[in-house]
């Protein structure tokens, strides 16, 4: 017999059913539901009144009539709650609140000048006050906050368990933002979010199966399998710059020697444009770096081996992934043709035989607002995905009845 923790969890798969169904197909009628999902018409009733009730779905208009009494048709209420995602960095924050469709309604961001954990969960609580008050919302109407940053986050724990560029080390920032927003919280490795966002409403969309690389200060992996995110043990998952690549001893930030972020990440490659150019202190930073390229002919080969790189850790991910699709974005890919092109020729050359032709490669640059909707799909994937384990139903059981 099923112990309450199984009732929860089949309570949580038919609902996210039902509504997954009503998002993607509505209107459409109770009976309709019931006839594609397979659960009964009792089922798929109730669920119906207990969505109706928390307001996310809607009655409208009645389809037409074949002989009998006509249905009544259901949809989503997209602006029944608002999700907000934010992404924390180094000097500032940026947040956004997208409906439940994950439509923009807002976007807001503030410097942070402290990064100690209680600094940084002050200054996202003053970020929720701004957003809230640019949505022109109420606290009351947010289902939920995401934060994505980087590192090793533990989402389903609620900890960071180390983010470098922040110094942290098991902190547990879902609980401590919880207690200062008053409304759920859920923490993800930014990298994470992104790739999310491109699911939600992105390259991704429809694709089951897709890898996101971005390059940076550092170089991050999305992995989307199946149609959901990979996290990996702890949410450990996707540490790619941290992959030892053939050819290179340069020490990395981690301590190891060879790490692909030694050889392709900004600070990399603003210390190796420094020597090459014989300054000690220009380019003064990544910005510049990209400026000088088109007039600096003794950058190029510096870039074509850094692509040569990418392309060929690259070809290693479609190998052991053998993914449909592969996006590559962030801040690096402002470098342009001068990384991109050995990037895509060692790509194909690295590639197995038989996995050619079976990935496309996209590149695109992607705002901060992009990751910032990507951490507000966390709470829309708490909503809407197919749970895998009891606690997917956290936001419900917070009772956020309208």
């Amino acid at each position: 017999m099923a112990d309450a923790a199984d009732r929860q969890l089949i309570r949580a798969i038919n609902r996210a059913l039902v509504l997954q169904l009503i998002r993607q197909e509505g209107p459409i009628s109770r009976a309709a539901v019931a006839r594609s999902t397979g659960l009964t018409q009792v089922t798929v009733g109730t669920i119906t009144i207990e969505l109706m009730a928390h307001g996310v779905v809607e009655e409208g208009a009645q389809a037409p009539s074949t002989g009998g009494r006509p249905a009544t048709l259901l949809h989503l209420a997209p602006n029944s709650y608002l999700a907000v995602g934010m992404k924390v960095m180094e000097d500032h924050i940026v947040g956004a609140v997208t409906d439940l469709e994950g439509g923009a309604i807002a976007e807001a961001d503030l410097p942070l000048t402290d990064i100690d954990p209680d600094a940084v969960v002050s200054t996202i609580s003053r970020l929720l006050d701004l957003l809230i008050e640019r949505a022109g919302t109420q606290r009351a109407k947010i289902l939920g906050v995401g934060i994505g940053l980087a590192g090793v986050v533990d989402g389903r724990a609620g900890i960071c368990r180390y983010s470098p560029f922040l110094g942290w080390h098991d902190v547990r920032l879902a609980e401590l933002a919880e207690r200062a927003l008053g409304v759920p919280v859920l923490i993800e490795n930014d990298v994470n979010t992104l790739a999310l966002a491109e699911r939600w409403f992105g390259a991704g969309h429809d694709v089951s199966d897709f890898v996101l690389v971005t390059l940076g200060r550092g170089v991050g992996l999305g992995i989307v399998a199946d149609g959901r995110l990979y996290r990996g043990a702890r949410g450990g998952a996707g540490e790619f710059g941290h992959t030892v690549v053939d050819g290179s001893d340069r020490p990395c930030v981690c301590g190891n020697i060879g790490c692909l972020e030694a050889t392709v990440a900004e600070p990399a490659l603003v210390a190796a444009a420094r020597t090459l150019l014989g300054s000690p202190t220009h380019p003064a930073d990544a910005d510049e770096l990209y400026r000088l390229i088109p007039d600096t002919p003794a950058l190029r080969p510096l870039f074509r081996v850094a692509g040569k790189m990418l392309g060929r850790a690259l070809a290693n991910l479609v190998n052991l992934f053998a993914p449909a699709l592969m996006i590559v974005s962030g801040e690096g890919i402002r470098a342009g043709d001068v990384l991109l092109d050995p990037l895509r020729e060692e790509l194909e050359a690295r590639v197995f035989e038989g996995l050619r032709g079976t990935y496309r490669l996209v590149v695109e640059p992607l705002p901060d607002a992009a990751w910032a909707r990507g951490a507000a799909s966390l709470v829309l994937g708490e909503l809407f995905e197919m749970p895998t384990h009891t606690q997917a139903d956290l936001l419900w059981s917070r009772e956020n009845v309208s």
